[in-house]
């Protein structure tokens, strides 16, 4: 059972719910977090439903073991199948894909971009809940089929910024090709981690972090039921991968993640 000094949990299929964590780590230093990164499976914008629910369900029950107060789904690409299995957690699970609606909701815009993995794109989870929450919201969809992937390899190399600026320029080129556009959903954790690479090459554009609404959701509900932290508690950050420890250590460092306690491997799902 869970209680105030349990962990937040968040998960993700790589390094991209680091954006999640900064942001909790920002409002809410005195919480202790939890972070599981698939990095031997990612993107899981490239995988089929069935094989995104069997590895999810992998991270849930490292995440019910630990007893997680909440949990963080990090991951666009698993957020749009939340209703499959939200019911195999004991504690509340928040989506960063209606975090984002919400964050659209709250700015009351005319339109509204939202680029993420051709997966999320294809599922249309988020013009379904923008159109939910802000009926008049004219929502413009792109899937970008290389973008997580390149900032999962890339970010921390600063030799590879070449390849990060080209793949950001065609990716996110034809989503405002569509439609002149002021603002734009982040919809994968990866893309706040090159959020000023984005701006410098699309200034016109107003970006918007899901992983900041969901910081402020996570902060209500804590707060709400009393599952709060001590304020003098200073706030760990356990990180465990499937990937590399090394690779996800030096990351982690990277994009102002602190304190990092420790970096673990933990072994991925088989078959």
């Amino acid at each position: 059972m869970f209680t105030k000094t349990s962990p937040i949990g968040v998960i993700d299929s790589g390094i991209g719910g680091f954006s999640v964590a900064r942001r909790l780590q920002k409002l809410l230093p005195y919480e202790d977090i939890l972070y599981f990164g698939d990095g031997a499976n990612t993107p899981y914008g490239n995988h089929t439903g069935g094989e995104i629910l069997t590895m999810t369900r992998y991270m849930l029950r490292f995440m019910e073991e630990k007893q997680v107060k909440a949990l963080l789904v990090a991951c666009n690409t698993i957020s749009c199948l939340i209703d499959q299995y939200r019911d195999d957690m004991s504690c509340p699970v928040f989506s960063v894909v209606q975090a984002g609606a919400d964050a659209v909701r709250e700015r009351g815009l005319d339109k509204v971009g939202v680029i993420s993995t051709c997966f999320t794109a294809n599922s249309r989870c988020y013009p379904e809940l923008i159109g939910k929450s802000s009926p008049r919201t004219r929502v413009y969809s792109q899937g970008c089929p290389d973008l997580a992937n390149t900032v999962e390899r890339c970010v921390g190399h600063p030799e590879s910024q070449e390849q990060i600026d080209a793949v950001i320029r065609k990716e996110v080129g034809e989503l405002v090709a569509q439609e002149p556009l002021d603002y734009c959903v982040l919809g994968c954790t990866h893309y706040p981690l090159v959020e000023e690479d984005i701006l410098r090459l699309f200034p016109g554009l107003t970006l918007i972090d899901p992983a900041e609404q969901m910081a402020k959701s996570t902060q209500a509900y804590l707060a709400e039921k009393g599952l709060a932290n001590d304020p003098g508690h200073e706030g760990r950050l356990d990180i465990f991968t499937t990937g590399s420890v090394e690779e996800y250590t030096a990351k982690a460092r990277k994009v102002g993640l602190d304190p990092v306690t420790s970096v673990r491997f933990y072994p991925p799902a088989q078959g």
